[in-house]
């Protein structure tokens, strides 16, 4: 059989091409990030779908055989994932650190107007001088958007039964992103030329032990000549 009217051609492996389908090929990418099938699913644009949806559509997606040779040729670029993972945690990190709290209140007035403007009509009338304050209430966690909902580290509920959400910790996000970029260090190290003579010498002697090598170092420097009279 001629190379040409092969099934596989020569010299390409299973998987080394991007699939034709744009969202197939964004799947078996988010896998080979080790994303979870119902997560990679979801960033597809498939929020409707509950759980169970979500897994079953993403079990039949990836059977496909050149869905499932994609994600094992992607898994196998090593350096490759783990940058792209970098990248995933430290694009979290920035987020948590510039979350904004707002965005997970509201005014009880912007949630139910109609019954809030009745309550307003009523103490008007009781009290025409006082203008209502709007009370802040969290948001309904199925009207956040999927960038802010991942912020939220746990939900809590309050005497009203209301869902309380909490941010992620900002002090501990950028912990981490301080360690991740090495921006954390107090002092930058000095170059050889910053060295004064005594520490120049004190480093060479001390790799010449770290190597097992005995050198003799004295301290006298040449002197510059002296002008001729």
């Amino acid at each position: 059989m001629s190379e040409k009217n092969a099934l596989v051609p020569l010299g390409v492996s299973p998987g080394s091409k991007p699939l034709k389908h744009s969202k197939w090929e964004r799947y078996a990418r988010y896998r080979a990030q080790a994303l979870p099938r119902i997560v990679a699913f979801r960033k597809l644009g498939n929020y409707a779908a509950n759980d169970k949806i979500a897994h079953n559509n993403a079990s039949r997606l990836e059977n496909k055989p050149g869905v499932k040779a994609r994600i094992s040729y992607l898994s196998r670029q090593e350096e490759d994932l783990i940058a792209e993972k970098r990248r995933r945690l430290e694009e979290f990190l920035w987020s948590v650190h510039e979350s904004n709290i707002q965005d997970l209140f509201t005014t009880e007035d912007q949630i139910n107007p109609t019954e809030t403007g009745e309550i307003a009509n009523k103490l008007d009338q009781q009290k025409p001088a006082v203008s209502p304050r709007a009370r802040v209430v969290p948001r309904p966690l199925t009207e956040l958007d999927p960038e802010t909902a991942k912020l939220i580290e746990d939900v809590r509920e309050d005497r009203r039964g209301r869902l309380v959400p909490r941010l992620y910790s900002k002090v501990q996000a950028s912990r981490e992103l301080r360690a991740m970029l090495n921006i954390s260090a107090k002092e930058a190290p000095r170059d050889v030329t910053q060295l004064s003579d005594q520490e120049l010498i004190a480093t060479l002697a001390q790799q010449a032990r770290e190597l097992g090598i005995e050198i003799d170092l004295n301290y006298r420097f040449a002197k510059p000549k002296k002008p001729e009279e």
